[in-house]
C-alpha cells in the first residue's frame, strides 16, 4: 500500500475512532449507520476511494464480530451464539376420591413447571453445540454435539450427548407445542422414571444419536425420516455419569447399551398433512418387578406407532404403545408383562388465536401395576392405596395463543381413574382424580 494511500486509510480509522468514542453509549445499530455515513462521505470528498471504503467497512465488520464472540465465547472458532428460553407457570387445582373414602389430600397450588435456558453456538455450517438447562426441575433437558450436513446430497445429523431418543411421538413433542399442557398417562406411564411402576423407557439418554432427514420426523418438510442409536439402557434424570451398583453375580445395569430405530413419512395426502411413523427399542436389564430388580437379565422390548393428520383448522393425533417386559409379573402365572397404552387427540382452531383440545388415554400394565399419579400429574396417592393395573384419562381444553407458542394460555380440565386388580383375581383399589390445571407460557 503506497504512503499516501496509508496516511487516507489512518486519517478515515482516526474519524471512525472519535467518532465510536462520542457514540460509546449509544446503539450498536446507530453505530453501524454513522460509521456508513461517514465512510460515504469521506468518498465524496475525495479522501477514499470506493474500494478503500469496501475494505475498511469489511475490516470493521470483522472486528466488530471477533469483539462480540470473544466476548461471549472462549472458542475461537465460535461464529454465532443464540440464547433461549422458556417458562410456564402453572396453577393445579385437583381432587382425589379413592373408593376407601379416606383418601390422600387435594392438589391446590401455583408453581413453575419448567424453568428452561439454553445456548446454542455454532462454529461453521456443519458443527455446533446444544445446551439448555431446566431451573425447576434441576436437570438438563438436552446437551449434545451436533454434525448436521449432506451426504450423497441426503440430509443427515449426528448427535453425540444427552437427548431425547426417538421414541414416543408426544414425548418427543417439545414442552412449548404440546396442546393439552401435559403429556398423557400412557406417555408418562412409558417415558419417565422407573419408579417401581412406570418403565423408563423412553425420553432422556446419552448415547450416539443417527438421524435422516430430520426436518421430516419434525414435519417441518415433507419425505421419508429414519433414525438409530446406541444409548446407556437406563433413562438418565440429568446428563451425569451412572454408576453400576450391582454385583458381579448379576449383570450390571449400566453396561451393556440399548437400541433405537424409527421411521416414517411426512407429507401431504390430498387437503390432509399427514405425519405417521414407527418405532423399536430393545432396553438390555432395564426390566424386573419393580425398580430393585433392574440388571438381573431381564430386558424390555418395545415399539410404537403414531398418526398425526392437518386438515385446515382440524387435527387429530393418536399413538399406540407397547412393551414386553421381562420379570414383571406378581402372580408368578407369568414370568413377562405385556404393557399397552393409547391415547388420542382431535383439536381445533376456533379462531385464528383460540384452539379446543380433547384427548383420552388408556393404559394396561398386565400386572406390573399403576397408580393415578404415576399417569396424572400432581395428583397425590393414597399411601396404603393397593397398586392397580388399568387407568383412564381424559382432558378437555381451551389455548389461547396471544403470540403463537411464544405466549399462550392454556386451561383444562383432566380427569381419570384406576381400575382392576393388580395380580390375577385380585381385588379391584380403584382411585380417581378430576379438576383445573392451567398454565402461561413464555418462549424466547
Amino acid at each position: 500500500m503506497s504512503s499516501t494511500r496509508l496516511l487516507k486509510k489512518r486519517f478515515a480509522l482516526l474519524s471512525l475512532g472519535a467518532l465510536a468514542l462520542g457514540a460509546a453509549f449509544t446503539a450498536p445499530a446507530v453505530r453501524a449507520q454513522d460509521s456508513g455515513a461517514l465512510l460515504n462521505a469521506l468518498v465524496r470528498k475525495g479522501v477514499l476511494s470506493d474500494q478503500e471504503a469496501e475494505d475498511i467497512r469489511a475490516e470493521l465488520a470483522s472486528e466488530s464480530h471477533e469483539a462480540v464472540t470473544t466476548t461471549i465465547s472462549g472458542g475461537k472458532s465460535t461464529k454465532a451464539v443464540s440464547i433461549t428460553g422458556r417458562l410456564q407457570a402453572q396453577y393445579a387445582g385437583l381432587g382425589t376420591d379413592p373408593d376407601s373414602g379416606n383418601g390422600p389430600p387435594s392438589a391446590n397450588h401455583f408453581f413453575l413447571r419448567r424453568v428452561y435456558f439454553g445456548v446454542k453456538a455454532t462454529l461453521n455450517a456443519n458443527w455446533s453445540a446444544d445446551l439448555n438447562y431446566d431451573f425447576a426441575g434441576k436437570s438438563f433437558d438436552k446437551a449434545y454435539i451436533r454434525w448436521a450436513g449432506n451426504i450423497s446430497d441426503l440430509p443427515f445429523q449426528f448427535d453425540i450427548g444427552y437427548r431425547k431418543v426417538n421414541f414416543g411421538h408426544e414425548e418427543y413433542t417439545s414442552s412449548g407445542s404440546l396442546k393439552a399442557i401435559e403429556r398423557s398417562g400412557a406417555t408418562r406411564y412409558f417415558a419417565e422414571d422407573n419408579n417401581g411402576r412406570r418403565l423408563g423407557a423412553a425420553s432422556y439418554r446419552i448415547g450416539l444419536f443417527a438421524d435422516y432427514n430430520p426436518a421430516a420426523f419434525s414435519g417441518k418438510t415433507t419425505g421419508f425420516f429414519a433414525g438409530l442409536a446406541i444409548t446407556n439402557p437406563e433413562r438418565n434424570a440429568d446428563a451425569t455419569f451412572v454408576a453400576d451398583t450391582t454385583s458381579p453375580a448379576t449383570v450390571g445395569k449400566s453396561n451393556t447399551p440399548a437400541y433405537w430405530a424409527n421411521a416414517g413419512y411426512s407429507g401431504k395426502l390430498g387437503a390432509v398433512a399427514c405425519l405417521a411413523g414407527v418405532a423399536g427399542a430393545w432396553l438390555p436389564d432395564q426390566g424386573g418387578l419393580g425398580n430393585a430388580n433392574i440388571g438381573r437379565g431381564d430386558d424390555i422390548t418395545q415399539g410404537a406407532a403414531f398418526l398425526n393428520l392437518t386438515c385446515g383448522r382440524l387435527q387429530v393425533a393418536t399413538e399406540f404403545l407397547y412393551a414386553e417386559v421381562g420379570g414383571t409379573a406378581p402372580d408368578g402365572a407369568k414370568a413377562n408383562s405385556y404393557v399397552k397404552g393409547f391415547w388420542i387427540q382431535p383439536s381445533c382452531m376456533l379462531t385464528e388465536k383460540c384452539e379446543l383440545v380433547g384427548r383420552y388415554s388408556y393404559t394396561d400394565t398386565d400386572g406390573r401395576g399403576i397408580r393415578v399419579s404415576d399417569g396424572i400429574r400432581s395428583s397425590n396417592t393414597l399411601g396404603s392405596a393397593a397398586t392397580t393395573n388399568y387407568l383412564n384419562e381424559y382432558y378437555l381444553g381451551i389455548n389461547y395463543y396471544l403470540l403463537g407458542n411464544d405466549l399462550k394460555l392454556q386451561l383444562g380440565y383432566v380427569g381419570g381413574g384406576t381400575a382392576g386388580g393388580r395380580a390375577a383375581g385380585g381385588a379391584a383399589n380403584q382411585e380417581s382424580v378430576s379438576g383445573l390445571r392451567s398454565q402461561l407460557q413464555v418462549n424466547f
